[in-house]
């Protein structure tokens, strides 16, 4: 039995979990939260598309069997994150947020989970960003048996910057692409529609707000050169 300590969070207990699992040769791990929440009997079916060699990270599925009606705020909030991952990922994703899934060797040997406070999310960001191959299967969702959730209304605002910095560890230029793209494009409309003043005499000069264009073109350069030299170091070191 490993322990901490010190509780240190969900994200890193699953952390030392699979890491134990990479260093112990394991073939396949499960997660199970152990609340009663989840059936072991579910196990079997949940890593078929493992030994099957059809996926290397499978989550259970809570809402097919679902015993009970979850709380609105809950069901809210697994929705959106559900959303979010589907459009970060481009999986199919059914639930994002169980307390049940399986995964192989060949993530074991490659999983990176940096932040402490939960698994969930970056599991399925870390696995997709990686080249994984994902699967869902239902499992039972009961009442729980014993212990609270942690989750709160405090769970986005620790969750989302998890995700960002995992994104920026792992594919930095999937961040700073975007962020460069952004001001770039702001600089370039800036640009345009102080040219058409000046062409249309509103103007004295062709542009007024030089600093202003110059400012965010150079930023948004800056900012894609480091995504790109951040893109290049993790590549190397990966």
């Amino acid at each position: 039995v490993l322990a901490h300590r010190v509780n240190q969070g969900c994200g890193a207990a699953v952390r030392t979990g699979l890491l134990h699992g990479r260093d112990g040769g394991f073939d396949v791990a499960v997660k199970l939260d152990a609340d009663g929440q989840h059936d072991p009997a579910d196990i079997p079916e949940l890593i078929r598309p493992i030994l099957e060699d059809r996926a290397d990270v499978v989550y259970g599925n809570r809402f097919p069997r679902m015993s009970y009606r979850m709380p609105f705020v809950r069901r809210v909030g697994n929705t959106l994150f559900r959303k979010l991952m589907r459009w970060l990922t481009r999986w199919d994703i059914k639930d994002s947020q169980p307390g049940i899934f399986a995964v192989n060797a060949a993530y074991l040997k490659v999983c990176f989970i940096p932040g402490d406070y939960n698994y969930t999310q970056q599991v399925l960001l870390d696995a997709y960003l990686k080249g994984m191959r994902f699967d869902q299967k239902p499992v039972a969702f009961n009442r729980r048996e014993s212990g609270e959730s942690f989750i709160s209304l405090k769970y986005p605002f620790k969750t989302l910057p998890q995700i960002l910095m995992l994104m920026v560890l792992v594919r930095p230029l999937k961040v700073f692409l975007p962020l460069a793209s952004l001001f770039l494009g702001v600089a370039a409309v800036v640009f345009v529609i102080e040219l058409a003043l000046w062409f249309a005499g509103y103007t004295s000069r062709p542009v007024e707000n030089t600093n202003l264009v110059l400012g965010l073109a150079m930023f948004g350069l800056n900012t894609g050169f480091f995504g790109l030299l951040a893109e290049l170091v993790v590549r190397r070191t990966s």
